[in-house]
């Protein structure tokens, strides 16, 4: 998949600030549009008075969250670095901070989120990645509050486990592949003959587009499925993890925890998954 229209959440947390970041080494890198968005509900004050508020209340609270959202329109371009032009956009959409942000991410290649950092004051702006992931049906990058020195390096792991979403996740990050000099592609689990031929169809298709990989079998042992994702990462200096999001109910994720919500919820280097 080509990176020409990049997608990026913005709402003046540390983690969407780190997302605009990475969002502009990406637009330079693959020459993409970029654009900034905020969505956003009414805040926790705005819906808990309206039934009792006049309507001069309700118009101070309207204007002060109006300019909340201005002063988060300012901030984006300062953090970005750039102005806005024919390839630099901003547009902010109302009634649901993630339902907005799903719609709006339809039309775009790719979605950056920073990890969820929402507060109370707060919650109404700040989007959820694994909504978005979930539901938008584009692969959303979710972006740690610190940006890794490695971030944007010629190394990166792409989590198998022949599901469907690892299928798609690695089709989404075809363009970012063909970039990396060090691809590793990770099963976590027994090292079976039929993982094995799968793990060498997963190198094959790669070859095909040009991308040297190679496959490796993870022991889990006691540990969780995302934990070994992450620890391999790590250790091998990795500047991006490609993943499926949710090949298990969202549900029971949420319930136990899964891979999913450990990348999204501890990963220091940014995690890009599709559904």
């Amino acid at each position: 998949m080509a990176i020409k229209n990049i997608l990026v959440a913005y709402s003046g947390t540390e983690s969407s600030k780190s997302a605009v970041k990475l969002a502009r080494m990406m637009a330079e890198k693959y020459d993409a549009h970029l654009t900034g968005v905020l969505t956003y509900a009414p805040s926790e004050v705005s819906a808990a008075l309206r039934p009792y508020a006049s309507a001069e209340l309700s118009g101070v609270i309207a204007e002060a969250e109006k300019d909340r959202r201005d002063t988060i329109h300012s901030d984006f371009f300062d953090v970005l670095g750039l102005p806005q032009g024919d390839k630099v956009h901003w547009i902010e959409s109302g009634g649901d901070v993630d339902y907005s942000l799903m719609e709006l991410a339809r039309t775009y290649d790719i979605v950056l989120i920073g990890q969820y950092d929402g507060t109370r004051e707060n919650r109404n702006l700040v989007p959820h990645p694994d909504v978005i992931a979930l539901n938008s049906g584009r692969p959303v990058l979710v972006v740690p509050p610190v940006l890794p020195d490695s971030v944007l390096n010629g190394v990166a792991v792409l989590a198998w486990d022949g599901g469907k979403s690892a299928a798609r996740a690695m089709s989404d990050a075809i363009d970012i592949l063909e970039t990396k000099s060090e691809v590793s592609v990770i099963s976590v689990g027994q090292g079976t003959a039929d993982v094995l031929m799968r793990l060498e169809a997963v190198t094959n298709h790669l070859s095909a587009h040009g991308i040297k990989a190679e496959a490796e079998i993870v022991p889990r042992g006691k540990r969780s499925v995302g934990k070994v994702l992450l620890e391999t990462a790590e250790k091998q200096g990795a500047g991006i993890l490609i993943m499926g999001a949710y090949e298990h109910a969202k549900f029971f994720e949420d319930l136990w925890g899964g891979a999913t919500n450990s990348a999204m919820n501890s990963a220091q280097i940014p995690v890009l998954m599709s559904h």
